[in-house]
C-alpha cells in the first residue's frame, strides 16, 4: 500500500513565517530549491517523508503540526456539519471543506462552535435528524456550551497528554516507599503526608458510591464492590487532589472554560489522569510497552492494572523526545453509546452520531474477553489496526447487572509493525482492510450492506422496480 500524501502548503507557509524566515532561507537550510518549496506552499506538490524529517529536525518541529491530521479531522467535522439541511446549499466537495480547513483553521472552528451551540439551544444531539431552521429561538450565549464538549476538546487538542501533571506523578512514583502492593505504598503515603486514613466500606454503607472523601475528619471511603486497581486509582485521585490542586488549577484557568461546571469537569479529567499517571510512570511503562510490543493484557498484569487504565494510559504517551505509538480509544455501550474518546493522533471521530456497524468494536459483546483485531480503512484512504474487546465494570448486588462496555484501541497502519497484534496479517495487501465510515450520515461507500442510513451528502436514488442488497441508493 502506498504512503499518503500530505499536502500541507498553507500549514508549512503559517510555520515559516512564524519563524520568520523566507522562502530561500528555508529552501537552503532543508536543502531544497526555492521553487520546489514554493510548488509544497501553494500545494501543487506533496510534502515527502525526507523532507518531513528534515523539517522536524531542522525546526524541532512536531510533525503533526505539519502531516494534517488535525486539519483533516476538523475538514470531517466540517462537512459532518454542512451536511444539516439548514444550510440549503449544495455541499462543498471534500477537497474545498479540507482547503477551508487548512487555509482557515480558526474560521472553521468557529463555524463548528457556532452550530453547536445552536444544536445545544434546540435542545437535540442529533443533527441530522432535523434541520436547525425549522425552530426559532434565540441565539443562546457563550455560556451555555455543553460543559463535557468543552473539555473532550481541551484534552483533545493536547492529544491527551498533560506534561507538567505526568511528570509530577512520575517523580512521586520514584519517591514512594517501594512494595510489590502499590496500595499500600499509597495508603502510607496518605497516611504519612496527609494524615489521611483510608477506610474499605461494605456495600450496606456504601450502596451506591465508589469513593467518598470526608475532608472534616480526614477519610477516604472506598467501596468493597470496587477491584484493586480501582481502589489504587481512587487513591490517586485524591493525591492529586491534594497536591496538585494549583497545578491543576492554573491548566483549568489558562483552558478559558465559559462555565463553572467545564472547569469542575476539567478538574476531576486533570486528577484522573495524575491517577493514571501514577500508577503507570511515564518511562518504566513507555520502555515496558515497547518491549513488549504493546499487548495490552500482559501491561496490565505487570503494573496490576486494568485493561482499560492500560488502553487508556497508551493513548497518552507523547512527551517530546520519548513518543510511543499515537494510539486513540473509543468506549462504548452495547447499546452504541460513546462514554469515551481519546486521540493521540488524528483519528476522525464523529462528533454527531454513533460508530459505523462494520467496526467489530460492537462484536466485542459477543466474545467476552477476548481481543478481535481487524484493520480498517476509512474513506480518505487512512488506514489503522484496531483491537476490540470487552471490558470489566463495577457491578451492584443482585439483581442489578452490570454495565456492559467495550473498548476500541487503534493507530495508523504504518506503526503495526511495532504492535503485536499486527503480527501475521498480511497488512501490504487491500484485501485484508475493511472499509468503514465515520458514521452512516457522512459514509459515501455505495453497496454497503451494513448502512443504517443514507448518506446526507448525496441524494437518494429511488428506484421502485430495484431493491439491492444496501437499504440505501444514492447518486
Amino acid at each position: 500500500m502506498g504512503e499518503r500524501k500530505i499536502f500541507a502548503g498553507p500549514r508549512l507557509k503559517r510555520t515559516r513565517q512564524k519563524l520568520n524566515i523566507t522562502q530561500a532561507q528555508m529552501a537552503r537550510d532543508l536543502g531544497i530549491s526555492p521553487s520546489y518549496l514554493n510548488l509544497v506552499e501553494s500545494n501543487q506538490r506533496p510534502l515527502t517523508a525526507q523532507v518531513l524529517l528534515k523539517l522536524a529536525e531542522t525546526y524541532d518541529l512536531d510533525l503533526r503540526e505539519l502531516s494534517g491530521d488535525r486539519e483533516e479531522r476538523l475538514a470531517s467535522e466540517l462537512k459532518e456539519v454542512l451536511s444539516d439541511p439548514v444550510f440549503r446549499t449544495p455541499i462543498p466537495s471534500s477537497g474545498e471543506i479540507l482547503e477551508v480547513a487548512s487555509s482557515s483553521p480558526k474560521v472553521s472552528t468557529a463555524l463548528l462552535h457556532l452550530y453547536k451551540t445552536y444544536q445545544r439551544e434546540i435542545g437535540h444531539n442529533d443533527p441530522l435528524n432535523e434541520s436547525l431552521s425549522e425552530r426559532n429561538r434565540r441565539l443562546p450565549d457563550e455560556k451555555n456550551r455543553f460543559p463535557i464538549e468543552e473539555v473532550r476538546d481541551y484534552f483533545h487538542a493536547r492529544h491527551n497528554f498533560i506534561e507538567e501533571l505526568d511528570q509530577h506523578a512520575e517523580n512521586l512514583y520514584d519517591t514512594l516507599n517501594q512494595t510489590d502492593n502499590l496500595f499500600t505504598s499509597l495508603r502510607n503515603h496518605l497516611s504519612e503526608k496527609h494524615g489521611i486514613r483510608i477506610s474499605v466500606l461494605p456495600i450496606h454503607a456504601m450502596p451506591d458510591t465508589q469513593r467518598r472523601y470526608d475532608h472534616h475528619n480526614k477519610r477516604l471511603f472506598l467501596s468493597e464492590l470496587l477491584p484493586l486497581p480501582s481502589r489504587i486509582f481512587q487513591i490517586g485521585v485524591l493525591i492529586a487532589q491534594q497536591e496538585q490542586k494549583d497545578v491543576m488549577s492554573r491548566l483549568t484557568k489558562e483552558a478559558g472554560f465559559n462555565t463553572e461546571d467545564a472547569q469542575q469537569l476539567c478538574q476531576i479529567g486533570l486528577a484522573n489522569y495524575f491517577a493514571g499517571a501514577l500508577m503507570m510512570p511515564y518511562s518504566a511503562f513507555i520502555e515496558s510497552a515497547r518491549s513488549l510490543r504493546y499487548d495490552i493484557s500482559i501491561l496490565s498484569g505487570r503494573f496490576g492494572t486494568s485493561i482499560e487504565q492500560v488502553a487508556h494510559r497508551l493513548t497518552t504517551l507523547q512527551r517530546k523526545n520519548n513518543r510511543g505509538v499515537p494510539f486513540f480509544l473509543l468506549r462504548l455501550d452495547n447499546a452504541g453509546n460513546i462514554s469515551k474518546r481519546f486521540s493521540a493522533d488524528g483519528f476522525h471521530f464523529a462528533k454527531f452520531g454513533g460508530t459505523c456497524p462494520k467496526w467489530r468494536v460492537h462484536d466485542a459483546f459477543a466474545t467476552p474477553g477476548q481481543i478481535i483485531v481487524q484493520p480498517v480503512q476509512m474513506p480518505d484512504g487512512t488506514s489503522y489496526l484496531t483491537l476490540s474487546r470487552t471490558v470489566e465494570t463495577v457491578s451492584g448486588p443482585h439483581p442489578e447487572t452490570p454495565r456492559k462496555l467495550a473498548i476500541s484501541l487503534g493507530c495508523e497502519i504504518g506503526y503495526a509493525d511495532q504492535v503485536v497484534y499486527g503480527d501475521g496479517l498480511q497488512l501490504d495487501t487491500s484485501s485484508i482492510l475493511t472499509p468503514i465510515g465515520v458514521t452512516c450520515r457522512m459514509c459515501e461507500r455505495h453497496n454497503c450492506t451494513s448502512r443504517a442510513f443514507p448518506p446526507m451528502t448525496q441524494p437518494l436514488k429511488i428506484d421502485a422496480n430495484l431493491k439491492k442488497l444496501s437499504a440505501f441508493e444514492f447518486r
